[in-house]
């Protein structure tokens, strides 16, 4: 069962990423980082010289997703295809490499869906709510930026992709393990009204090119498949950063 949390009048080969961090960026993936502690979020900015983005940058993600602009739509596409898939442990997420063949189409731009991964909580909030947890699908252009789309995962009816996902998971840390052929159309809601904003990664190096669409509708999985994930990290949602002077937009786009 689906359900709206927004109003509807408001408001190369793949790369691996760290949740939505280490985008190829040197030195990134020597540097250790946690949800917690002295390599928390809070010491990010610290710990490397190439993370100073996560202190100092002013388009940092994740936010509250609150005050909204209502723009017109019609300018967001989804392309997604059945395409081989493999799961991995990459040590703060479970994450799934999509093979080619993928795409998101954003504002004219053309973005290629590299792998998606999940954050517990709900990385995102709403009106200051957290959600039970949130997927994010990473797309790059040619140029490089990425665009991700959030979909938030509310308790509910259990989701059998989830169930495949998470079957899939292999023991070892950084050990893909093959999930076959995977439409990731299924993690989708039906409508792709959503809020949109420029952001950031939401893990080290934290670098300020993301174009964020975060959809209105939210898609349910069972307590027992959140509480699965929970046992491998119980906590891997970045805190919600200051606005600054930007704006979020509210779109509403045919599925």
């Amino acid at each position: 069962m689906k359900k709206r949390l927004f109003p509807a009048a408001l408001s190369g080969g793949v790369i691996l990423l760290a949740g939505i961090g280490a985008l190829s960026v040197q030195g990134a993936e020597e540097v250790s980082w946690s949800y917690e502690g002295a390599t928390g979020p809070g010491q990010w900015g610290g710990l490397a010289a190439s993370f100073a983005a996560c202190a100092d940058g002013g388009q940092q993600s994740p936010i509250n997703l609150a005050r909204t602009i209502p723009a017109q739509g019609g300018t967001l596409a989804v392309d997604w295809q059945s395409t081989g898939a493999e799961v991995v442990d990459n040590g703060h997420t479970i994450q799934v490499n999509m093979a080619p063949g993928s795409s998101m189409r954003l504002e004219g731009r053309d973005f290629s869906l590299l792998q998606f991964h999940f954050h517990l909580p709900s990385e995102h909030t709403v009106d200051g709510r957290s959600i039970p947890m949130e997927v994010h699908f990473v797309h790059q252009a040619t140029e490089g930026d990425l665009a991700v789309i959030g979909v938030f995962m509310e308790a509910g009816a259990g989701h059998a992709a989830i169930d495949e996902i998470w079957n899939a998971i292999p023991d070892a840390v950084g050990e893909p393990a093959s999930l076959g052929s995977f439409d990731p159309n299924s993690l989708l809601p039906d409508g792709l009204d959503h809020s949109r904003y420029a952001g950031s990664l939401t893990t080290p190096p934290c670098s300020e090119v993301v174009s964020w669409v975060v959809l209105d509708e939210t898609i349910a999985v069972s307590q027992a498949q959140v509480d699965a994930f929970a046992d491998l990290y119980p906590m891997n949602a970045r805190p919600v950063q200051e606005l600054n002077r930007r704006f979020v937009l509210s779109r509403s786009d045919a599925p």
